[in-house]
């Protein structure tokens, strides 16, 4: 018994020291761990398509599918061993496909795309209409097409579209939200549009023309979705921004104006672990008159309680470390700046020693 207690303490004090690790896509085709405590890479997956440019893990966080660049390659790997488990493409020298967003379902089986193709013929490239789609990643084939509804796609373009775009899918896997000029909720089983929420004039919101964008968070509470938006007003056009809270089951939104200005670069905001708090960024000027500014958010209140300038490169992303102490600032490159959330300052300078080509993933031992 003795020996069977002390086993079970130590098993306990393993699993409590493992690290969280942070995943990211870096050139030319590798997969990047690092260890988010010391800030060091400690393992390099070797990819077998090509670059990566989306990292979409499992509900389990056990297995993670890489979307590469080239012939749109999809790879698996287990978390555990750090190994790709399966690999394969969509396209071929004859079919260049393009997947504009893409989404797993709740098993973790199934890969729902918004897809474009175009068919090399001998004297001229036949294009396809754009499309969902549904990969099987165990046959590592797609067993469905669907022609994008008209209403969804208008011009007969594919993807995320001027205004957002990606794709998010309920908890129950029975329904896709497809954010566009509106936001489309799409079935899953026949991809026929069952509802639109309007963003050109929404019902509960003075505003017109909302800009809404948002990226995968996780520190998001299961089933919705924070992001930030922009609009104006409809008399004298002043631009804002604000915060919408989506609820993908009651098909509920929440629009918070917050203040004048527009989020910048890729719009993403970061939620804080207890979700008290969400930091974002502003992007204004160009050049030698770029300014770039932190805002920090009380999501009760609905105030900006803090801002903060940094010196934002020409492009680049923003995550959170998993203890809600730093806010990273990458991409566009091979380093990663670490800020205090509560100064804003400067702490640290991370060389991750390959231009980064994915958004970061941490995933937290469970």
């Amino acid at each position: 018994m003795r020996a069977l207690y002390w086993a079970l303490v130590l098993a306990t004090a393993a699993q409590a020291a493992d690290p969280t690790l942070v995943y990211v896509g870096t050139w030319p085709k590798t997969l990047a761990v690092m260890d988010e405590a010391s800030g060091k890479v400690i393992d390099r997956i070797q990819l077998q398509t090509d670059v990566a440019r989306t990292l979409l893990p499992t509900a389990d966080k056990k297995k993670l599918v890489v979307i590469t660049v080239k012939d749109a390659g999809i790879e698996t790997i287990d978390l555990a061993t750090r190994k790709v488990v399966d690999s394969f493409t969509l396209g071929s020298p004859a079919k260049r496909v393009r997947i504009q967003g893409a989404v797993l379902d709740p098993t973790g089986k199934l890969l729902y795309l918004t897809m474009s193709a175009a068919n090399r013929l001998v004297d001229r490239f036949e294009i396809e209409m754009p499309k969902f789609a549904v990969v099987d990643l165990a046959a590592k084939k797609i067993i469905k097409t669907v022609e994008l509804p008209r209403q969804v796609s208008p011009n007969a373009e594919g993807g995320g579209g001027r205004r957002g775009g990606g794709l998010r899918i309920s908890p129950d896997g029975k329904f896709l939200w497809f954010f566009r000029e509106n936001i489309y909720i799409v079935d899953t089983t026949d991809f026929k549009v069952v509802e639109t929420i309007p963003l050109e004039k929404p019902d509960s919101f003075d505003m017109t023309g909302i800009s809404l964008n948002g990226q995968d968070d996780p520190n998001e509470a299961p089933g919705k979705m924070t992001a930030l938006f922009s609009s104006e007003d409809p008399v004298v056009h002043r631009r804002i921004f604000g915060v919408a809270e989506i609820d993908l089951t009651t098909r509920k939104i929440q629009f918070s104006p917050i203040g004048p200005g527009v989020p910048g670069g890729d719009g993403s905001l970061r939620l804080s672990p207890d979700r008290k708090f969400a930091y974002g960024f502003t992007v204004e000027g160009a050049q030698g008159d770029r300014h770039c500014e932190f805002f920090v958010i009380d999501m009760v209140s609905k105030k900006v309680v803090n801002r903060g300038e940094f010196p934002g490169r020409t492009r680049f992303s923003t995550g959170l470390t998993s203890d809600g102490k730093y806010i990273i600032v990458y991409g566009a490159g091979h380093t990663m700046e670490l800020y205090d959330v509560k100064t804003l300052k400067l702490v640290k300078d991370i060389d991750m020693d390959a231009d980064m080509t994915t958004p970061l993933l941490a995933i937290v031992p469970r």
